[in-house]
């Protein structure tokens, strides 16, 4: 997305600066400078945005998304989510799968102290503690996905219960810190419903810890779950809750859900409530994120009991990584 022209480069850098110093004013004139040096520049169209966004130029925003868009169609910085929060576009069911790559990838390497430290984060102990209370103290070993596995702090808080622990995220950063963990028996760089889609193993547990925000449409990565788990199988999640219908595209490019809605979507692909909560997993701005932390379970004859009596490597034709 850089520019082939450095002077139009510095220009953004130095727009970028004002632009984080709250210049946001000063900073659209800066950027406006770098396009007419380079009118293709991409990432100038974005910046453009942003400040005018801060600005209350809305309309002159959509404009510059566009641009971007135009230049950059994959999205990589999430023009099409922020056209959407400023209803100039509908709202999507997912945010790009370009820019979720792009984001995390570049968050790869801040990302544990950034969560743990700053932003206060507790979805992988919620998860634990409520597939416990699910499954019983005494529950034997069980194989586990960690969708959205991120650098592996969610596999961490199921390790000492898997037979078999597999993760799989979009960003190969991620995964690369996972990895450098050494708690997984497989890990794949996948998009997680079409990775759940070409797999025909099982799992007893499926968990996603602060994934589902990235979602808004939630039936179909809910159908590929229950495609994947054995009878009575888990699938515990967290997500951020909101009181309005369905769902929706909050200003920081995550969703939340009803929990109504949640309960809908999981009867249509066949599970059923098994804990709902209400409870947050990380702040913003040093406030708590209003969330709920969920256990569904198959429909299905047999007792968890029984299925993962005996537990081992899940049965398929092999890693999701092979």
């Amino acid at each position: 997305m850089g520019s082939s022209n450095p002077t139009a480069e510095r220009r953004l850098e130095i727009g970028l600066a004002l632009l984080a110093d709250g210049a946001a004013d000063e900073a659209a004139s800066v950027f406006e400078a770098a396009l007419e040096l380079d009118p293709g520049y991409a990432e100038a169209h974005f910046s453009l945005g942003q400040a005018l966004e801060q600005l209350g130029q809305n309309g002159r925003a959509a404009e510059s998304y566009r641009r971007y868009l135009a230049a950059d169609p994959g999205d990589r910085m999430g023009a099409s989510v922020r056209l959407a929060i400023l209803g100039a576009a509908p709202t999507p069911e997912r945010l790009p799968e370009a820019y979720v790559r792009t984001l995390f990838d570049q968050y790869a390497p801040r990302f544990d102290e950034s969560l743990t430290h700053r932003l206060g984060y507790r979805a992988p102990g919620l998860l634990r503690q409520a597939v416990d209370a699910v499954r019983g103290s005494d529950a034997q070993p069980v194989s586990v996905l960690d969708l959205g596995c991120g650098t592996g702090l969610a596999g961490e808080a199921f390790r000492d219960t898997a037979s078999w622990l597999e993760g799989v995220d979009l960003s190969p950063a991620m995964v690369a810190k996972a990895r450098a963990r050494k708690i997984y028996d497989a890990l794949a760089v996948a998009e997680l419903t079409a990775a759940l889609g070409r797999t025909d193993r099982r799992y007893d547990l499926i968990v996603a810890a602060d994934v589902l925000v990235y979602l808004g449409e939630l039936g179909g990565l809910f159908a590929a779950v229950r495609r994947c788990l054995n009878p009575r199988g888990l699938f515990a999640f967290t997500l951020e809750s909101t009181d309005e219908p369905g769902y929706v595209l909050r200003d920081r490019n995550r969703y939340a859900h009803n929990e109504l809605y949640v309960a809908a979507q999981a009867a249509v692909a066949g599970m059923e409530l098994a804990a709902l909560s209400r409870d947050w997993s990380r702040t913003e701005a040093g406030l708590p994120v209003d969330g709920l932390v969920v256990v569904l379970r198959c429909h299905g004859e047999d007792r968890m009991a029984d299925v993962v009596a005996g537990t081992h490597a899940p049965r398929g034709r092999g890693r999701l990584d092979a």
